[in-house]
C-alpha cells in the first residue's frame, strides 16, 4: 500500500528533476499550434521539441490530452478579468471582457477551434472566464435557469462569433482555390441575386460565406462589435423586464 501512495510522488519527482515547468510545457503546445494548426499538434512531437518523453508531458497537465487542451484554453483566458474591477456596471464589464477575448484569441489564431467549439478544452481550468460572465450576468439580475440561458448566449455567440472568424482555410497551397473562388463570386448573376450583387463591393471577401480569407487577413472588428452590442442590449432589456415584473 505504502509503495502505491509514494509512486505519484516519485513521479512528480522526476518530472521536476528534470527542469520543465507546467507553465513551459503548454507555452509549447501554444507555439506548435500556431505554428501547424490544432490538426497538427502532435503529443509526440511536443514531447519531442522539449527533450521529454510523452508520459512526462502528463505528468505535469494531467494524464489525457485534453488536459492539456483545458490548460491551453486557461492559459489563453488567464487574462480576462484583470482589472475588471473599474467597471461598476455589468454590461461594461462584459463588453470589456469579450473584446479582450476576441483580442488575445487573435493572437493565437490557429487556437481559435479549440476555444470556440471543441468540448475538449472544457473543464475547471477555465474557471476565471466562467466566474467573470456569471458574476455580471448576476449583478444584471440573472439567475438560476435565465442565468444558464443569458451564459450560454454570449459564449455561444461571441465565442462562436471568432471561431467562424478565423475558420482555417484549406490545408496545403490555397492560393488556386482563392483565385477561382474570387472568380465565381465575380460572376454572381444580378438577375438571379438581385441584392447580393448590389452588395458585393461591401460583403465580397468580408462576410461568413463569400469569403476566402479569414480573420487573420481581413477585421471583423465592426461585425464583432455589433454583435457584441446586440447581445448586450438585448440582455439589460431582458433584465429590465425581469426587474419590473
Amino acid at each position: 500500500m505504502s509503495d502505491a501512495i509514494d509512486r505519484p510522488k516519485r513521479r512528480r519527482g522526476r518530472a521536476a528533476a528534470i527542469g520543465l515547468t507546467k507553465a513551459q510545457v503548454v507555452a509549447a503546445a501554444i507555439e506548435q499550434i500556431d505554428n501547424k494548426g490544432l490538426s497538427g499538434f502532435s503529443l509526440r512531437e511536443l514531447a519531442r521539441s522539449l527533450g521529454v518523453s510523452p508520459t512526462v508531458i502528463y505528468w505535469h497537465v494531467g494524464g489525457r490530452q485534453e488536459d492539456l487542451f483545458a490548460e491551453i484554453s486557461a492559459v489563453i483566458t488567464a487574462s480576462l478579468a484583470e482589472g475588471l474591477t473599474e467597471y461598476q456596471d455589468p454590461k461594461l464589464r462584459l463588453r470589456e471582457v469579450f473584446l479582450r477575448y476576441r483580442e488575445l484569441v487573435l493572437k493565437h489564431p490557429k487556437v481559435a477551434p479549440l476555444l470556440g467549439a471543441q468540448m475538449k478544452s472544457n473543464g475547471v481550468a477555465n474557471l476565471i472566464w466562467v466566474e467573470t460572465v456569471l458574476s455580471a450576468l448576476s449583478d444584471m439580475g440573472f439567475k438560476d435557469g435565465l442565468l444558464r440561458d443569458a451564459f450560454n448566449s454570449l459564449i455561444g455567440g461571441l465565442a462562436g462569433f471568432v471561431t467562424m472568424e478565423l475558420a482555417p482555410p484549406p490545408a496545403g497551397d490555397s492560393s488556386g482555390w482563392q483565385e477561382v473562388f474570387a472568380d465565381r463570386v465575380k460572376d454572381i448573376s444580378p438577375e438571379n441575386y438581385p441584392c447580393t450583387h448590389a452588395a458585393l463591393p461591401t460583403i465580397t471577401n468580408q462576410i461568413f460565406v463569400l469569403r476566402w480569407q479569414n480573420g487573420e487577413d481581413i477585421s471583423y472588428a465592426g461585425s464583432f462589435e455589433f454583435l457584441l452590442d446586440l447581445l448586450l442590449d438585448g440582455l439589460e432589456r431582458r433584465a429590465q423586464r425581469l426587474h419590473n415584473s
